[in-house]
Parts: structure tokens; sequence; C-alpha cells
């Protein structure tokens, strides 16, 4: 471990994977702003910005979205014991952060989150992370930041045809296709994929007492996915664009039960997903108004899954089940105009109404049909005046309602107020200082509030709001080939949502629930480096230390799987013409696990090293790419939660081919 933690940490020292030409662009609502070129350029802004470009999406072979989005300084993508794939950003929780594609909402709102493991990753060409003190713009619960993505188009008139397979270690294999034309008005995109896998591998040191069959697959991880992603718009000449976006990406899989948990004394999720769904339409426009513009997005989406629990891990007898629906609509606007002289002026209003309804079966009936309504809504206004030292400030407010509740207690409307403020310092040297503070609330979701998980949680429908009080010092030193960037910062939480374990009287098995917390504090120091080392050499790195703690009682504690520390590194090198190696480290520090007596146990530290070659062959028209790539190089044990270790040594074998 110690020799495979230092490898890593000279590769985190060296410096991004050398990539092609970013020749597609996408339009987006955020931070990001088109030039007259058609270039993409990213605006001034006090709080931090990453963006991860098509070539970096590429060049991770992922048939999801979820590992793309590792490649994001100070997040962590971990799979829960539901089986969904999350990113955390700089320790915040998965409900914290809003996931954006074309302008719309792609989390589902009954938990404000949604399992990254079932996006294809083949129709984003552009990825935007917004974190700190995020812009009004992006509207509430984001109080660790949001994620835009934006789909993928051609930048200039003509036509492209791309089409991909891979073949890998258990079972796994890819097929993909994407279609892209653009006219003088019109454009066009259209994606199909499909992908499946007989499971994930066990890492050769991973410790798992109970419920795991013989063999190198982990118990119950098999999945088969299929997306299909369609896309039409049209520009006047006038500036006027509108847009129509269909997408549906769903399939079924498994879901690994907690391998440290005995089953003889704690709840273990013994789940499948049979049919799991998520179906999209999207329209988008961009208005010109006088010197600014307008520019929103309308949504409809239907998201549907059944959950089968069964008795063991065998998955021959199942005792319940659970069938879920969501239906959405939504309504997301920003405007931007000049203010005087040296001034603009954005703003923000969405409106997200959304209905849950879910049944159970088994367990000696049906049970009744459950249902949850509830509406949000968000308003905000930004100030920034422009110069050598721009400052910016702003003011939002949001809204929630639950007109129903199931076979729950009524609850109020709650309300909240956001503030943002922050000041950047360019100078012509390429060097800028920047700082932020703000204020943030997040709304505890429906399924916190009465979600029950077939019989794992002990429901409290009494559950406050998180706010947090968010700010950041951050110093960006841009220096010919190389990049540098250092980010200090601080988040005080109060009423931090957190859970605890409950036996109740006549039961030996703990259920779990959700609490308020006293509140956590976290801060930290986020330092990124991208260089040009030679002209066949390049890398990006990052490297970001944290302390999370939760307040109880006038004490600090853990919270828990908060690691103290994240880390990744691309390093590519270029043979000779067409011929490339791609090395990849990922680390993760010691974290904490709560465990069904309440107790904290030690997570380890863990470093991960993927290595990847390519060929590149052009041929008139047509570029052919085969390439292989091993994931975990070294077979090490990724433990981001107890019992539920990442996966082990992965090998695939690739092409693509685009005309």
């Amino acid at each position: 471990m110690i020799l495979r933690l230092i490898l890593c940490a000279l590769l985190v020292g060296s410096a991004s994977a050398q990539v092609p030409s970013d020749t597609l662009t996408h339009y987006t609502m955020e931070e990001i702003v088109i030039s007259a070129d058609g270039a993409v350029e990213r605006s001034r802004s006090a709080s931090t910005v990453h963006r991860v470009a098509l070539a970096g999406i590429a060049q991770t072979d992922a048939a999801s979205i979820d590992q793309v989005l590792r490649l994001i300084p100070a997040a962590r993508v971990q799979t829960n014991s539901r089986g969904e794939s999350l990113v955390y950003i700089r320790g915040s929780g998965e409900r914290q952060i809003s996931l954006f594609f074309d302008g719309a909402l792609l989390n589902v709102p009954w938990d404000n989150r949604v399992d990254l493991s079932l996006i294809p990753s083949e129709v984003v060409g552009d990825i935007t992370v917004a974190k700190g003190v995020p812009s009004v713009l992006y509207g509430p619960n984001v109080l660790g930041g949001a994620i835009d993505m934006a789909s993928r188009e051609l930048r200039a008139p003509g036509a492209y045809l791309q089409l991909s397979g891979i073949t890998g270690s258990y079972g796994t294999s890819q097929s993909r296709l994407t279609w892209l034309r653009r006219g003088n008005r019109f454009r066009t995109t259209v994606f199909g994929g499909l992908s499946r896998s007989d499971g994930t591998g066990i890492p050769g040191d991973a410790v798992l007492p109970y419920s795991q069959t013989e063999g190198s697959l982990r118990t119950n991880t098999d999945r088969d996915m299929h997306s299909v992603f369609a896309q039409g718009a049209f520009e006047s000449e006038s500036g006027v664009s509108v847009g129509l976006s269909l997408l549906r990406f769903g399939g079924r899989k498994g879901v690994a039960p907690e391998g440290h948990l005995d089953p003889a004394r704690a709840r273990v999720r013994y789940w499948r997903y049979p049919d799991w769904a998520t179906n999209m339409v999207i329209i988008s426009s961009q208005v010109p108004l006088g010197t600014g513009n307008v520019r929103g997005a309308m949504w409809v989406s239907r998201f549907g899954q059944r959950i089968d629990k069964f008795e063991d891990h065998s998955y021959r007898s199942q005792v319940e089940s659970q069938e879920d629906e969501d239906d959405t609509f939504g309504i997301r606007m920003t405007f931007m105009q000049p203010a005087g002289a040296i001034g603009r002026l954005r703003g923000a209003f969405s409106m997200l109404a959304s209905e849950h309804w879910q049944q159970n079966k088994g367990g000696g009936g049906i049970g009744a049909p459950l249902e949850f309504v509830q509406r949000v809504y968000s308003g905000g206004v930004e100030y920034v005046r422009e110069g050598a030292v721009e400052v910016s400030f702003g003011a939002s407010g949001d809204v929630l309602t639950t007109p129903r509740t199931g076979d729950k207690p009524p609850r109020p409307s709650q309300s909240a107020l956001g503030i943002t403020t922050g000041a950047t310092y360019t100078r012509r040297s390429g060097v800028a200082l920047r700082a932020s503070v703000g204020r943030k609330v997040r709304f505890p979701t429906m399924r916190e509030l009465f979600g029950e998980a077939l019989g794992r949680f002990l429901v409290n429908p009494a559950l406050r709001p998180e706010s947090s009080i968010l700010s950041e010092l951050g110093l960006h030193v841009e220096g010919g080939s190389t990049d540098f960037e250092t980010i200090v910062f601080f988040t005080r939480t109060y009423d931090t949502i957190g859970q605890h374990m409950v036996v109740l009287p006549g039961d030996s098995r703990a259920l779990r629930q959700r609490i308020n917390l006293e509140g956590s504090r976290m801060g930290g120091l986020e330092l990124i480096l991208a260089s040009r080392l030679s002209p066949s050499l390049r890398g990006n790195c990052n490297l970001t230390w944290m302390h999370v703690r939760a307040l109880e009682n006038g004490r600090t504690v853990p919270l828990a799987e908060k690691p103290n520390l994240l880390g990744g590194c691309n390093l590519g090198y270029t043979l000779k013409p067409g011929l490339a190696i791609t090395a990849e480290s990922f680390i993760t520090g010691q974290a904490h696990g709560l465990a069904t007596n309440n107790q904290f146990v030690t997570l380890p530290a863990s470093a991960i090293l993927n290595a990847r070659v390519s060929w590149l062959l052009l041929l008139n028209q047509v570029v052919l790419e085969v390439f292989g790539r091993v994931n975990n190089l070294t077979d090490d044990t990724e433990l981001p939660q107890l019992g539920l270790p990442g996966p082990g040594r992965e090998v695939y074998l690739g092409v693509q081919v685009s005309f």
C-alpha cells in the first residue's frame, strides 16, 4: 500500500493526459459563454468553476458518466448500498449537488439525486462544475455545488458518424453509435448505446465475510443497460434558437450486498432492479433581448423503477417488491443584461413540480398506493461590476411545498434565503485572486422525510433544512505552458442531516433513521496543476486535503464516509504520431464508516492506478482508434463504504471508427 501511495504521489507531483483537439462544442446556460467564433471560453467567476472537455470524457472509455466525474478536482464517486453511483464534491452530501443536462434538472426530485452509472457518457460533450458559492443561476439545493452537462454537437457545418465497441473483463461489452450533423440553421444529434456486464470483480485483498458467493465476481453486480438520445435545434438569423431533446436510458441490474454485515443481526439489502428507466423531453431556447439575452429550458420526465427484495444472497426467494414512478415538470429561465457602463445584471427563475407514486407488494399482501407531491420555486438576481476588480453580489429565495404526503402527516411549507458575494482581481500577467462568501440552504427530500426503503429506515418527518455559510479564497496563475490554482475553502453547516441506528423494542436488528445533527464544519485546501512538460508530454493533477467534522453535544465527531484526502492525476505521453500512453492515478485518504452500534470504524486509504495505450490511424476521411485499458492495475482495495469495496483489476480492449 505504501509503495502504491508513493507511485500515485509521483504522478500527482508531475502533471493531464495528452488528448486530441476538442472539435465539439455545446450550448449551456451557466458559467460558460460562447464567443463570436464559436470557441468555448470560461467567464470570470468569483467562485471555483472547472470544466471537463470532450477529449477528457472520451478517454475514460466509460459507458456511463460516473467514471468521468472522477476527473473533477475534489470529487469522489462511490456506489452506495442501494447500488446507486453518486458524486460528492469537497465532502458535501450527494443530495447537496444539482445535476443538469442541457439546462434541465436531471436529479429525480423524490431524492434529489440520480444513479450516475445509468447516464451514458457518449451523449455528453462538456461538463462544467461550480463549487464554493454557486451562482443564483443554478437555483435551489446547491450547498455542495452544481454540475452542468451539455450534449455533443458539431462546431462547424458538416456531418460526423462514430461507431465504437469495447469488450473486457467479467463479460463486459459496450456498443455505441453517434451521428452529428450541422447546417447553416439546423443541427441534429442521434445516439444509441448498449452495455452489459456479468458483474464487478473483487480486489485481491478485499474482506467480505458475509453474503459473498464463490468465485471472482462480487455477488449480484450484473447489469444490462441501454440508452437513446436524439436532439434537433434551429437558429435564426436574428439569433433566436430553439432545441428539442429526447432522452431515454434504463435497464436492469443487481445491488451488491454489504459484505461486512451478518444477516442474522443486521438488515442487509438483498435487492435487484429488474426494471429501471428515465424518459425526458427537453425544450431549450435562447432569445436576444436588446444587448442581453434570455435563455430557458422546459422539460417533462418520467422515472420508473421496481425493486425486488430477496430473502438471502442466493436471490432465489423473493419476499417483497416496491414499484416507484416519478413524474416531473420543470421550467428554468435565466436572463443576462448590461446594467450601466461597467455592470451586468443576471437573474434566474425556476419551478419544479413532481409527483412520486409507490406501492409495496409482498409480506402478506399488496399495500395501498402512496402518492407524494412537492413543488419547489426559486428566484434570484445577481449584479456584477466589471473592471480590474470585479465585484458581484446577489440574493435568492426558495420555497418548498408538499401538498400530498402519502400515509404520513402533512407538513407546512418551507422557505429559505440565499446570498452570494464575491470579488476577483485580475492582473495582465495572468494572475487572478478571487474570494467569495455566501449562504445556501437545502430542503430535506421526500425520501429523507417519508421513505422507509422496504423496512430498512425509520422515518423522521420532522427533519429541518440544512443551511451553510460557504467561503473560499482562490489564486490562479497562468504561466505559458503551465497553469496553477490553489483554493482555501471553509463551510459551516447548521442542522446537518445525518443518520443514526435505532433498535426498536422486541427487535434485535437496527433500523437507520435520518436526524438533524447540531451542525458540521468542513475546511480544506485544493491544489490544481496543468502543464505541457514537452511537445509530447502533458499532464494535469489535483490534490485536496479536507477536515470534515460533525458537531455533537459540544464536541466534534467524524462524518461518515468523508475522506481527508482526494487526489488524481492524468499523465499522457505520445511515443510517435498516433501512438500514445496514458497513466491515471486516484488517491483516497482515510475516512470513517458508521457501524450498526453507532460506532465509527476506520476506512483505510487507497491508491488506484489505471493505464491506457491507444493507436490512432488516419485513412482519408476515416479515423480509426484501437486501444487497451487496465483499471486498478495493482488490484488494490478501495473501500468508500463499509462492506462495499470498489472493483478489482479490469482489462478492456476497444475500437472506435469515425467518419
